[in-house]
């Protein structure tokens, strides 16, 4: 009779242990992932395609992701968080609604007189390409970003750090919001280099404030963004005084809080195609560039890019460098406890053909959402573990040639 209770007791608590094990999991803060549209996503029917395409990829990705013991142990940080069961999505094709009915209404005039090819390659150009530069406007990239930081910063106080994900033309919000909103800016740096007065500069030095962002410099009138892409000082000295003392309460306000954001995986991305210049060392922003590759690496976050080797518009963002060749590139110093990342997985083959690469991520989920952690893992391992690899061959070699001589 023991034994049968036993057995009995046994059977019970293996019928109990799944739902226990879920309801620890859901006492675990929880990571959002919120999914950015790309651009052509501007009516209903396109939102519903995006907003589907996220519902049945989403689960998948989860469970990809919780199967991965390097994600558990570094993004989950040893399991003290999970991944949210519910898509976060932060929708933004609706924006340039009123522009695009604009434009179509304006074609409308050509119709009769253009040729039939012209006006196809019109239309199709039109749907296609005028969000990805609607987007890249100053005012309506400000506007978008600023309602992406509200959403960022709602999770934060809510213990819920988040990852982006940027589809398409959403990696120029991705790369907008890191560029404006990490707070990678020492302004006794900044201000040395940009050559204010030096009562300024004295000034600076003794009343030293947190590291900020662009955004905080900008709304707090201490600077204005120039068109020749870099910040440049208010000249009122006593205003600048004024307000430098109020900076960090611009930073607070203005600039993404650390940890709020774990990382952006920028996917079918054409981010080179649009902001090439970055890798230009002679264009001033380069400066901001080079602080926000710093502060990903310094600061455990990561960025990942992932595209179909198929997909048209899927651009590389930049061979995969060593923490050593980013510092000879970019001409800085990184810290060696270092756990922060940036890699680029642009050689998956796409189930689809070139022409439907583009749009086939959600439609291939499984092998999208597996690219997608082994990014993580191998750019991880790459950047993390690379350097050292070499170092232990070449003193082996070292070693090895050593003893061959003697």
């Amino acid at each position: 009779m023991r034994k049968k209770f036993l057995i009995f007791g046994l059977v019970l608590l293996s019928l109990t242990l799944p739902a226990y094990s879920h309801e620890i999991e859901g006492d675990k803060p929880e990571i959002a992932f919120i999914y950015l549209n790309g651009a052509n996503n501007n009516t209903p029917k396109m939102k519903k395609w995006f907003y589907d395409g996220i519902a049945k990829f989403h689960p998948i990705l989860r469970k990809t992701a919780l199967n991965s013991e390097f994600i558990e142990k570094f993004l989950l940080e040893n399991s003290k968080y999970t991944i949210s069961y519910a898509p976060e999505i932060f929708f933004w094709g609706d924006k340039s609604s009123h522009e695009i009915r604009a434009l179509k209404q304006d074609l409308m005039y050509t119709k009769t007189s253009s040729p039939f090819l012209a006006q196809l390659v019109r239309s199709v150009f039109t749907s296609c390409m005028h969000d990805a530069i609607w987007v890249q406007k100053d005012h309506n990239m400000h506007d978008i970003v600023e309602d992406l930081h509200k959403v960022i910063i709602d999770d934060y106080n809510n213990n819920r750090p988040v990852v982006l994900f940027g589809y398409s033309a959403g990696t120029f919000i991705t790369y907008e919001y890191l560029c404006n909103k990490l707070p990678n800016i020492d302004t006794l740096d900044l201000f040395s280099k940009i050559e204010v007065h030096p009562e300024l500069i004295d000034f600076i030095s003794k009343h030293k404030m947190n590291d900020t962002c662009i955004d905080a410099l900008i709304n707090s009138k201490l600077t204005v963004f120039s068109n020749l892409g870099h910040l440049v000082p208010r000249q009122d000295m006593e205003n600048f005084k004024k307000n430098y003392l109020e900076l960090d309460e611009y930073t607070c306000k203005y600039c993404m809080p650390k940890g709020a954001v774990k990382g952006i995986v920028n996917y079918a991305s054409p981010l080179p195609l649009f902001y090439s210049d970055i890798t230009n060392p002679n264009y001033v922003v380069t400066y901001y560039v080079r602080l926000l590759y710093k502060y990903i690496v310094e600061n455990n976050m990561f960025w990942i890019t992932v595209n179909y080797a198929d997909d048209p518009l899927g651009y590389p963002t930049t061979r995969n460098l060593t923490p050593s060749e980013y510092e000879q590139t970019l001409n800085v110093s990184l810290k060696h406890d270092r756990y922060g990342f940036i890699y680029d997985k642009s050689n998956i083959k796409s189930p689809k053909t070139f022409l439907g690469a583009h749009t086939s991520y959600w439609s291939t989920s499984k092998k999208f959402a597996q690219a997608i952690v082994n990014g993580y893992e191998e750019g991880y391992v790459y950047f993390n573990y690379y350097d050292k690899v070499i170092e232990e061959e070449n003193k082996n070699n070292n070693l090895l040639s050593s003893l061959l001589r003697n």
